[in-house]
């Protein structure tokens, strides 16, 4: 009696179950975007059902230039092209592999690029691949135009880890 007990107890908890759904992580991604710009995003997401995610992120970044007095890269300027912004992103999930997924990421940000504000819009790929552990590495091709400043478009690499709460 109590193996069948068990048995309907563990069904009937274990139906509603699917892998991944509503899990939670931090991320951190850092790398380089064309046009000579440094970036690094720390986000909070959370998964929805059939490994599609939401994210929460925050961006800082620098885009670097040439001094125009000695003619190449110096600490003095290297500094005055940076940017933040913040955004929510939607990442739709379009395959799934046995320890990875690819996620096709969109959605808006607002931020500042050395004190002028703009509205921008993200969208890429996202692979991921999970360790045994639950934490996960992350790749991300970005793309993001933005609106009412002059850096319009920034596309780059980006490398990660997520991390499980």
């Amino acid at each position: 009696m109590k193996k069948i007990l068990f048995v309907m107890l563990s069904f009937l908890v274990g139906t509603g179950a699917m892998a991944g759904e509503k899990d939670e992580y931090f991320t951190f991604n850092a790398g380089f975007l064309f046009n000579s710009t440094l970036n690094a995003t720390l986000g909070y997401e959370h998964e929805l059902t059939y490994g599609n995610a939401v994210e929460l992120t925050a961006e800082i970044g620098n885009q670097w230039q040439r001094d125009p007095v000695c003619g190449k890269i110096c600490k003095d300027v290297f500094w005055k092209g940076y940017y933040w912004d913040g955004g929510l992103l939607y990442k739709h999930c379009l395959k799934k592999f046995k320890n990875s997924n690819l996620r096709l990421r969109f959605g808006p940000e607002f931020g500042a690029y050395t004190g002028r504000y703009f509205f921008a819009v993200e969208g890429g790929l996202e692979y991921n691949y999970v360790f045994p552990s639950g934490v996960q590495f992350s790749l991300i091709q970005k793309n993001q135009v933005n609106f009412l400043h002059g850096d319009s478009f920034r596309n780059g690499l980006l490398i990660g880890l997520k991390i499980p709460f």
